[in-house]
């Protein structure tokens, strides 16, 4: 990844821990069942980042992928519901 996005995800990951919930459109996006995308863009390169909120206005990044298609990826999204299940089930053992 050139630096340039990575410049570009650092800043949307800032953005996204100072407005939580509330950042939106164009920066984040709902996919499906409380897995939202961080979207960065940088030139023709296109950047997600999956990630969830657990109480205490966590946020959670769970994987990152240059898209290269129209939607995210089936296996990306199945991949961060993975690692919330994983993270859920640890962090209610803690608890």
């Amino acid at each position: 990844m050139n630096i340039k996005l990575q410049a570009k995800v650092l800043t949307g990951i800032k953005l996204l821990k100072a407005n939580g919930n509330l950042l939106r459109e164009p920066y984040t996006k709902h996919l499906k069942d409380g897995i939202f995308e961080l979207r960065s863009k940088q030139g023709s390169d296109i950047t997600r980042v999956l990630y969830f909120f657990v109480v205490g206005k966590q946020i959670i990044l769970t994987n990152g992928f240059i898209k290269k298609t129209q939607k995210a990826p089936k296996s990306e999204i199945d991949l961060a519901e993975k690692y919330r299940k994983d993270y859920l089930e640890r962090f209610e053992k803690e608890m």
